[in-house]
């Protein structure tokens, strides 16, 4: 069979495949080395209830100082757009706000359908 595959001119696709399956082996066995480490942490959070708590604590604030990023960006945007609008003429101000507006509610819309 390998010699009919050698005769055919398939080495290459014989090669690629080989190296297909080394990568699948590679990536599961770096899942499983993830898993056996997350494992491993578990336990040594959950032994130590000052510790969980401690986490718990600083997954708090690093998600409330995420929220507060994100919200500070979305000020930087909104400013952004309104003097973008006051440096048009005031002829285009209305049509490219309603524009931006529709624009923005289209990405919110996503946005929330997504999170829900």
């Amino acid at each position: 069979m390998a010699i009919e595959r050698l005769l055919t001119g398939n080495l290459g696709e014989q090669v690629k495949e080989l190296m297909a399956t080394e990568d699948l082996l590679m990536e599961t066995f770096k899942e499983l080395v993830k898993d056996e480490l997350k494992a491993y942490v578990r336990a040594k959070v959950d032994a130590d209830e000052d510790l969980k708590s401690e986490l718990r604590e600083a997954v708090t604030y690093y998600f409330n100082a995420k929220a507060r990023s994100v919200y500070a960006e979305l000020k930087a945007t909104r400013a952004a757009a309104k003097l973008g609008l006051r440096i048009l003429p005031e002829d285009l101000q209305g049509e490219v706000g309603d524009a931006l507006v529709g624009l923005f509610e289209k990405e919110l819309g996503d946005l929330l359908e997504k999170a829900l």
